[in-house]
């Protein structure tokens, strides 16, 4: 009986400790207008939905915003023949805040990069490529999201 009291006392206090999700709050301080970007693919259109998903449209602040994304690829190591054995992927994101008259309100870059060895399969080569892709894109966007809730 005495555990049982424990354990659900530990239960409410865990369950009312006022935890929420980082991204589920639609109280930001801003409302995307506009997003443009000078590719339109997969990974644009990622961080154009995660920006109207996380925009508030009752915010006071109204943004347009332009996404200038470029991608590298840089090898690293070459064996005997020349042949590439690891490369690096280099995301960069260039982000330009404008408000709603278009004046200039903050420029910031955003650098993601991975190593990774290249394997002889071309297929599995390129489906590996686009998850990393995936993924650098995923944590630049939360750095966005960061960002623009907290620019004043």
């Amino acid at each position: 009986m005495k555990y049982k009291i424990t354990y659900l006392l530990i239960i409410l206090l865990l369950s009312s400790c006022g935890f929420t999700p980082i991204y589920s709050n639609k109280n930001s301080n801003f409302n995307v207008e506009k997003v443009t970007s000078n590719l339109n693919n997969s990974l644009t259109n990622y961080i154009e939905n995660s920006l109207f998903s996380f925009s508030n449209t009752n915010a006071s602040q109204s943004l347009n915003i332009e996404i200038i994304l470029k991608e590298e690829i840089i090898v690293i190591l070459k064996d005997s023949k020349g042949d590439p054995l690891k490369n690096k992927l280099i995301t960069k994101i260039k982000l330009v805040v404008n408000d709603n008259q278009n004046n200039l309100i903050s420029t910031k870059n955003f650098n993601e990069d991975f190593d990774y060895s290249v394997q002889d399969n071309k297929f599995n080569m390129k489906q590996y490529e686009q998850n990393i892709r995936q993924n650098l894109i995923e944590d630049i966007s939360g750095q966005i999201l960061s960002y623009l809730s907290n620019l004043q």
